[in-house]
């Protein structure tokens, strides 16, 4: 057995974009009262794009959903990229007493998320926010800078921003100030006052571009060593697209840097050709653009410029009943999921409207009905129609046919087809429903590769938008690639390698750089005196045939990725070596363009991978072959990359080897602690890792972690 709503540990549907904190420690939850935040006096604030519901007096929230829709119209023209329409973002605003009954970091002052199950919400601290829009504060700053991060990720192109970009963006952006019929951006001071964390001891601006643009992320904690890091970086951030939003040559550079980023160049690759300078070039020019006056962009909000639309705002005072249904829609998506506020706001909104299809699917997804599958089933027949409830219920069933799925567990397949049927009505019901589109999307990575193409495309294509993971890119590739949509495919691959921000799976660069050769092969190259020319500036060295590449040759890209050997017609075939630009390199058979056959993958060093030697399909490890690892030797039977089979791994630090079944990926450990896990194995032949546990006493497969063979709290943020 399994429960329809145990989310797999490894897909987070939520996907919070971004919190910004201060330099003071976390702070302690203690004890609070969920009725004393509700009885407060609650309002609702709506305007075309948002909804703030909140216990802040109202002219407060007043100004910062006017300064919310300032925003998103200024963004939405001045940026040429447009967010994507949708139903208004709801933000509960609250102020710090407020804040601290949920038991929230003290630090914390704001928090966009956005999920395919229940949309969008915002949580914001709006103590002393600014109460005109020619001034700004730590408040107003922070929620705009959340907002614009929202702006960014909430749009029809998905987009990998790296992480100093976002921010530093999201900074620059903040500082909006509405003077004298001008919208200002960049003014020093204005917002967070970042400014002193750009000096060092002798007050000289210390810019650490290298450092800056390789940090995949932040890691906030409460050690002042961290708070200082993050404050440096948000700092350079900020200043560095200062920098880069002072002069339209360096504005088209800037744009030129994030299109090679998502085409999947590296960091390294995408400074040197869109800047044209080395980091250590570009650290003396910040430097020396913060010593002197730096600049402040300006655009008129008159008929002539930008003219800012009038704002029409709605007032409504909420009663505890629509207080709760607020609350408990909201708040849980940002707390701890064992959070008794949460679970008593669920719970008691559950109570007040017991028939209510969200409050129904929020405390399923929250695990607090007692019987999720009957209670939801009734709901659907007293509501046969409603969209909503169709996609949590097949996203349930999903849910169940994944865990059976990932475990080797008969019984996925009826499931499968079972969700399917549910999520095609509920989109033929709401042709929006997101829900819907996630599930359907991720069907089709366990659905065989005999079923048609297009349904699973127009799913993984809406998921990526809301959880824009590099699994599901190369999903996305591997379907494109069967309905033989060659340049789709290798967007897809892009993007897997672009939001692989850690370097996880260097098999992505692979691939990638497998498909720019044949799309390239496909186009029309013009004659040169080296031999042709490629639109996308590689050129092909060797023997040619009625205009093609055909026997030895040489395939060559500025970015340095080359293909060297045998050609067919126009397309890599027989033997050959392919080198990435990220260091990734196959040498062994190709057939009609990609890697396929036998070969030799090598990695780079910094990659927990080494080397395989195998089976090889579309450049990816299929077939009987050996990996190798850092953390040990593994011998098995791999399917699209997977181990996936019988197999034996020899730890690199630990006695003796494991013998047994892999299941994509995961090893399935013999019953250990009346436990059989289904997981990963560490450098010393240990249990590790996020994984499924099968108890022995019964046939529930629960998620679960271990860390040094010990079983530790499934939320715990390492696995080391």
């Amino acid at each position: 057995m399994n429960k329809p709503f145990a989310a797999l540990p490894w897909r987070r549907l939520a996907r919070p974009l971004s919190i910004l904190c201060t330099l003071v420690p976390l702070a302690q939850a203690h004890a609070r009262n969920v009725a004393d935040l509700v009885d407060k006096t609650w309002i609702e604030i709506d305007s075309p794009n948002f909804r703030v519901v909140t216990e802040q007096p109202e002219d407060v929230a007043r100004r910062m959903i006017v300064d919310l829709e300032n925003l998103r119209y200024i963004s939405n023209r001045v940026r040429g990229a447009q967010s994507l329409d949708g139903p208004p973002l709801t933000i509960v605003a609250m102020g710090e007493s407020s804040f601290s009954t949920l038991g929230l970091p003290e630090d914390w002052a704001g928090v966009f998320t956005i999920s395919a199950r229940n949309g969008y919400a915002a949580l914001a601290r709006i103590d002393n926010y600014a109460k005109s829009a020619d001034k700004s504060d730590d408040s107003r700053a922070t929620i705009l800078h959340e907002y614009h991060h929202f702006l960014l990720h909430y749009s029809p192109e998905t987009t990998s921003y790296p992480t100093w970009y976002d921010e530093g963006m999201s900074e620059y952006w903040s500082s909006l100030v509405v003077q004298d019929g001008m919208a200002w951006f960049g003014r020093p001071g204005e917002g967070g006052g970042r400014e002193a964390w750009l000096f060092d001891e002798t007050d000289r601006a210390n810019f650490d571009t290298k450092w800056l643009f390789n940090s995949p992320r932040l890691t906030f904690d409460d050690t002042w060593g961290s708070s200082m890091e993050v404050a440096r970086f948000y700092a350079r951030a900020k200043y560095a697209i200062h920098y880069f939003n002072s002069s339209p040559e360096l504005r088209r550079q800037l744009a030129d840097y994030l299109r090679l980023h998502n085409m999947g160049l590296s960091q390294q690759q995408a400074v040197r050709i869109a800047f044209k300078k080395s980091y250590t070039e570009l650290d003396n020019d910040l430097r020396a653009y913060v010593k002197r006056r730096v600049t402040v962009r300006g655009f008129s909000t008159g008929k002539d410029g930008l003219a800012l639309p009038q704002v029409s705002v709605t007032v409504s005072k909420l009663d505890r009943s629509a207080t709760y249904a607020v609350l408990a829609d909201v708040l849980p998506r940002f707390v701890r999921r064992d959070s008794n506020v949460a679970n008593e706001l669920i719970e008691t909104n559950l109570k007040l409207h017991p028939d209510d299809v969200k409050a129904n699917t929020i405390a399923a997804w929250h695990h607090l009905l007692d019987d999720p599958d009957a209670r939801l089933s009734a709901l659907q027949k007293k509501y046969p129609d409603n969209a909503d409830l169709l996609a949590v219920r097949a996203e349930g069933l999903r849910d169940a046919a994944s865990v059976k799925y990932h475990t080797g567990t008969p019984g996925w397949e009826p499931l499968v087809q079972e969700a399917r049927a549910m999520f095609r009505r509920a989109i033929r019901l709401d042709p929006g429903q997101p829900l819907a589109y996630y599930g359907l999307g991720n069907l089709y990575t366990m659905l065989p590769e005999t079923e048609p193409p297009e349904e699973g495309i127009a799913g993984l294509d809406t998921a990526v938008i809301y959880e824009p993971r590099p699994a599901a890119f190369r999903a996305l590739a591997r379907l494109y690639l069967r309905d033989k949509r060659l340049h789709k495919a290798l967007e897809s691959m892009r993007s897997a390698v672009a939001f692989d921000t850690r370097g996880e799976n260097p098999v992505d660069a692979l691939v990638m750089e497998n498909l720019e050769i044949v799309v390239d092969m496909n186009s029309v190259p013009t004659p040169d005196a080296k031999g042709l020319r490629y639109e996308s500036g590689a050129v092909y060295e060797g023997t040619l045939e009625d205009g093609k590449p055909h026997g030895k040759g040489k395939w060559s890209r500025p970015d340095g990725s080359y293909y060297e050997g045998e050609f067919v017609h126009g397309l890599p075939a027989g033997h050959g070596k392919l080198v990435c630009e990220r260091g990734v390199a196959y040498e062994g058979d190709f057939v009609a363009g990609m890697a396929h056959g036998r070969g030799h993958i090598t990695f780079p060093e910094a990659s927990k991978m080494v080397s395989y030697d195998g089976g090889v399909k579309d450049a990816v490890a299929d077939g009987t072959g050996v990996l190798v690892t850092k953390e040990g030797r593994l011998e098995a039977t791999f399917t699209r990359g997977y181990a996936n089979g019988t197999g034996t791994f020899v730890p690199a630090h630990g006695a003796g080897s494991f013998s047994g079944k892999w299941i994509y990926g995961a090893f399935q450990w013999p019953a250990a602690d009346a436990v059989v896990f289904t997981g990963d194995i560490d450098d010393k032949g240990r249990r590790r890792g996020l994984g499924w546990c099968l108890s022995t006493a019964s046939t529930q497969i629960e998620p679960c972690r271990y860390k040094g063979d010990r079983q530790v709290a499934i939320y715990l943020n390492d696995d080391d």
